[in-house]
C-alpha cells in the first residue's frame, strides 16, 4: 500500500474524533443552595380569550345557604306523683309538666291518672298507654326520698331514674328537687334562674358558700340553695326553693327568722338558649302562704239548698191541695149523672191552676239544688 493511502485513511478516520466537543459543565454551587430553575413562559391567551370581560371568567357562583330548621316536638310526656299529700303532688306535677316542655323535642306534658295504688312499673305503663303518650314521668316521695323515673310506653322499660334524699315535706322545697332531677333526665340545657336578695348595706350574704351582693341578679340552676346572712353579730341561713313555672310569679315572703333574713324577691328567668320556648319565671319562695279560700261561695251554696228544699215543700202542698179539688169535682160529677155544676167547675179550675203552680215550684227546686251544688263544691 501506499504511503499516501495510508495517511488519507488515517486522516479520514480522525476526523469524527475531532468533530466531537465535550458539553459545557456548570459551576459548582454549595449545597445548601438550590439550582436555579428557569422561569418558564406562559403560552398568551387566545385572542378571544382576551375579549371576554372579566365577570365571564370568575367561578360560577355557589347556591345559598339554607338556615337548618329546628326539629319539630313529637314526643308526648305524661307525669304521675305519688307523693301521698294532695297538696304537694299537685305542685310537683305542675312543675315537672312546665320544665318538661323545655325539652325541643316535648310537644305536651299532661297528667295521668291511675287506680290507687299503683306503685309498680307494669301500672305506670297501663297508665301511659291509657293516656296514649310516648313516655311516664313518675316522681315518687317516701321516707325523704324523692324519685323520678322516665319509662317507656312502647318497649315498658325503664329508661333511666335520678334520687334526691333528705327532701323535706314542705311543697315548694318537694318541687323544686323534683324539677332538678327530672331537667337532669330530660333538659339537657338545664333548667336555671335568677335569684335577687335585697338586704341592708350593713348584711353580709352569702348564696351556697359564694358571696352575693344586695340587689344583684343572679344565675342559679332550680333546686334548694341555702342563703346566710350575717349582719353584725347575728348570723342566720335560709332554705330557698327557686322552682321553674309557665307564669310570672308574686315575689315570696320569707319565713320570720331571729335575725330578721332580708325579703327575697324573683326575677323572670331566661328559657335555655338550644330551646325555642316561651320565657318562664323563676319564683325563690319559702314556706309561702296557703291561698284565701272563697267561703263565702260555701254559704251561698248552704242557702240556696235551703230555698230548694223550702220550694219543693211548697210544691207538695200546691199538689196535695190540686188532687184534693180534682177529686172533690170528679165525685160531684159522678154524683149529678155526669153534668158539672157551677162549684164543681170552680173546684176542677181550682185543681188544675194548683197543679201549675206545684210544677213550677219544683222546676225551680230543682235549678235551686244545682246551684248549690256548684257553689258548695266547684268553688
Amino acid at each position: 500500500m501506499k504511503q499516501r493511502a495510508m495517511c488519507a485513511l488515517v486522516f479520514a478516520l480522525a476526523l469524527p474524533a475531532l468533530a466531537q466537543t465535550e458539553p459545557p459543565l456548570e459551576p459548582l454551587v454549595p449545597g445548601s443552595a438550590a439550582p436555579k430553575k428557569r422561569a418558564r413562559k406562559k403560552p398568551a391567551p387566545p385572542a378571544d380569550a382576551k375579549a371576554k370581560p372579566e365577570s365571564a371568567q370568575t367561578q360560577p357562583s355557589l347556591p345559598p345557604l339554607v338556615p337548618l330548621t329546628p326539629t319539630k316536638p313529637t314526643k308526648t310526656i305524661g307525669v304521675l306523683v305519688l307523693a301521698g299529700v294532695p297538696e304537694t303532688a299537685a305542685r310537683v306535677g305542675e312543675g315537672l309538666r312546665a320544665v318538661l316542655k323545655l325539652n325541643p323535642s316535648v310537644k305536651d306534658a299532661v297528667p295521668l291518672k291511675a287506680p290507687q295504688p299503683c306503685a309498680s312499673e307494669p301500672c305506670w305503663v297501663m297508665a301511659g298507654a291509657a293516656a296514649n303518650v310516648d313516655q311516664v314521668v313518675v316522681a315518687t316521695l317516701a321516707a325523704s326520698a324523692l324519685r323520678v323515673k322516665v319509662i317507656d310506653v312502647a318497649s315498658r322499660k325503664r329508661i333511666s331514674q335520678a334520687l334526691q334524699e333528705k327532701v323535706s315535706g314542705d311543697p315548694a322545697e318537694t318541687t323544686a328537687w323534683a324539677q332538678k332531677l327530672a331537667c337532669k333526665l330530660l333538659v339537657p340545657a338545664g333548667c336555671t334562674g335568677e335569684v335577687m336578695v335585697e338586704a341592708s348595706p350593713a348584711a353580709d350574704l352569702l348564696l351556697d358558700g359564694q358571696p352575693l351582693r344586695s340587689g344583684e341578679r343572679r344565675m342559679v340552676p332550680v333546686g334548694v340553695h341555702t342563703l346566710r346572712i350575717k349582719e353584725g353579730s347575728a348570723v342566720s341561713s335560709k332554705r330557698l326553693a327557686v322552682v321553674y313555672q309557665g307564669r310570672a310569679a308574686v315575689p315570696a315572703e320569707p319565713s320570720p327568722a331571729p335575725a330578721a333574713p332580708p325579703a327575697v324577691a324573683a326575677s323572670p328567668a331566661p328559657a335555655p338558649s338550644s330551646a325555642a320556648q316561651p320565657v318562664p319565671a323563676a319564683a325563690v319562695t319559702a314556706i309561702p302562704a296557703p291561698a284565701p279560700r272563697r267561703t263565702w261561695t260555701r254559704t251561698a251554696g248552704y242557702a240556696t239548698a235551703g230555698a230548694a228544699v223550702a220550694a219543693a215543700a211548697v210544691g207538695i202542698w200546691f199538689g196535695a191541695k190540686s188532687r184534693s179539688d180534682l177529686d172533690r169535682a170528679e165525685s160531684a160529677y159522678r154524683a149529678n149523672g155526669g153534668a158539672y155544676q157551677p162549684a164543681d167547675l170552680q173546684a176542677l179550675e181550682s185543681g188544675n191552676s194548683k197543679a201549675h203552680t206545684a210544677n213550677a215550684l219544683f222546676i225551680a227546686s230543682g235549678a235551686l239544688l244545682v246551684a248549690s251544688a256548684v257553689l258548695t263544691f266547684a268553688f
